[in-house]
């Protein structure tokens, strides 16, 4: 069964690297304090799509950028008892089991007229989160979703006709598990990673079943200084 929203693969293949690129590009006018590194966590979660950033240090506050189901730049901003970087229960006998029901949330959504209004008033809250001296531009770590990308294009070109749903948990390392696939008429499968650049699709419908692997060799867009743009 679908959550109450999900992206299809042709969304997640432009909107992932539409909103990274935004993040990207306005992180340099904002400082965490040195040391400090930001993860970018593709994720689905009460009809919202987009990145959850998760910084490296313990924090109650965690922030969410991406877009409604009805395409709407959002901020989302979640309050729990236990820190977003621990371990969480992400699922019981086979069921999805939701944040609120592990510990106390109080959620926020803020609505923009661009998703770059969205990227700007996330960064502000989290400089304000991070208050710390001495401090650094923010840095995501962004290179390793270049593969993610090249892996939802070539998923899609292979399934282009039917276009599945791809859902996202919002778990580190997701890709190793594996992104479920659905489609609308009981069609089914995986997108997983054996490694950042050794991807799998499997897919399983009524007119048969489709393997296909494949390695991915990106260009280091900055191989002088170690930083991938997105």
């Amino acid at each position: 069964m679908l959550p109450i929203y999900c992206p299809r693969l042709s969304e997640a293949k432009t909107l992932l690297p539409t909103l990274r690129a935004q993040l990207v590009a306005a992180s340099p006018r904002y400082s965490l304090p040195v040391d400090t590194s930001l993860d970018l966590l593709p994720i689905v979660e009460d009809g919202l799509f987009g990145y959850e950033l998760v910084p490296d240090r313990n924090t109650h506050t965690y922030l969410t950028i991406g877009y409604s189901a009805k395409g709407e730049a959002t901020l989302r901003r979640t309050l729990c008892a236990d820190s977003p970087s621990a371990l969480r229960l992400a699922a019981v006998d086979g069921k999805s089991v939701a944040r609120r029901n592990i510990s106390p949330t109080q959620q926020r959504d803020f609505r923009f007229a661009e998703i770059s209004d969205a990227v700007d008033a996330g960064l502000s809250q989290l400089v304000t989160q991070f208050p710390e001296r001495p401090r650094q531009p923010m840095d995501f770590r962004a290179s390793v979703h270049r593969y993610l990308d090249e892996a939802l294009a070539i998923a899609h070109a292979h399934l282009s006709d039917c276009d599945p749903y791809i859902r996202f948990v919002g778990l580190p390392n997701e890709a190793q598990y594996g992104f479920a696939l659905t489609g609308g008429h009981g069609e089914y499968g995986e997108l997983l990673s054996r490694r950042p650049d050794m991807w799998v699709l499997r897919w399983k419908s009524p007119e048969g079943a489709l393997y296909e692997e494949w390695a991915l060799l990106l260009p280091d867009l900055d191989a002088a200084s170690g930083t991938a743009r997105a």
